[in-house]
């Protein structure tokens, strides 16, 4: 009861919600563990298929934003609170628990209704976890049915937190997938001051990894509930920065 009376304020909220929201269909997929993950999808023809983890503090209008502004450039996207299907807390201990059996059938439902034959994973935070997880899962069971076009990470966070003085740990599966990433770095973050660290960690197992770092901005910036005014425009603009990003991965050849 607890879950559905709070699946149906979520989508309350995007009906009463800015016009930002118009272009979006809600969908539930059912995954073996017995839950339902939800998306907003924003439809599209042609392009690739933009798949969006995102829900580990909750849901964003700037994100719901951000798909529908993707999906008028002609990139179906899925912006999925993965974490909330689960009911989990904020950090890397949680999305750990998110089944990879979870993962790889919800990522081939999606695909099998947009019928892309590529597809784009995009994820903040801790989110980029499962996002390498599930680059490893559909390499080796789908790579044939729908190419992996690469990932954009927003402020990832890939390692647990970090005593003072110490130098992050990274999740073993850092080094275990091979894939293109546009990894973008806010530079008021603690973050920036291990960012070539995390390049090479992930360039280690072979993938190609182009790092841009966004002047001013923190963690989650546009989501902070002390926001400053430059961070809440450059929220505005996340469609845009993701657009960008999606294009540089679309250019490389490998």
């Amino acid at each position: 009861m607890q879950k559905a009376l709070l699946y149906l304020l979520f989508a309350l909220s995007l009906a009463l919600g800015s016009g930002a929201f118009a272009a979006g269909i809600e969908v539930a997929i059912p995954v073996p563990s017995g839950n339902e993950i939800h998306s907003q999808r924003y439809a599209a023809k042609g392009g690739p298929l933009a798949v969006f983890l995102t829900g580990e503090f909750g849901w964003s209008e700037y994100e719901y934003r951000a798909g529908e502004y993707l999906a008028k450039q002609g990139i179906e996207t899925w912006v999925a609170d993965f974490v909330g299907g689960y009911f989990l807390s904020p950090g890397m201990s949680s999305v750990r628990k998110i089944p990879d059996a979870d993962l790889i059938a919800w990522l081939e439902r999606v695909q099998r209704q947009s019928g892309k034959r590529e597809i784009v994973l995009i994820a903040t935070a801790h989110m980029a976890q499962p996002a390498l997880r599930l680059t490893g899962l559909w390499q080796a069971k789908y790579a044939q049915r729908a190419k992996l076009g690469g990932a954009v990470f927003l402020f990832p966070l890939l390692y647990e937190d970090v005593e003072p003085g110490q130098e992050p740990e990274y999740d073993p599966i850092v080094q275990k997938v091979r894939l293109d990433i546009a990894y973008l770095q806010p530079q008021s973050s603690a973050g920036y001051w291990w960012r070539e660290r995390l390049k090479a960690a992930l360039e280690a197992s072979g993938s190609g990894v182009q790092l841009t770092v966004l002047p001013g901005l923190r963690d989650g910036y546009y989501r902070r509930g002390d926001a400053t005014p430059d961070e809440l425009a450059a929220g505005e603009r996340l469609g845009e920065l993701l657009h960008e990003q999606i294009k540089l991965l679309k250019g490389k050849k490998r």
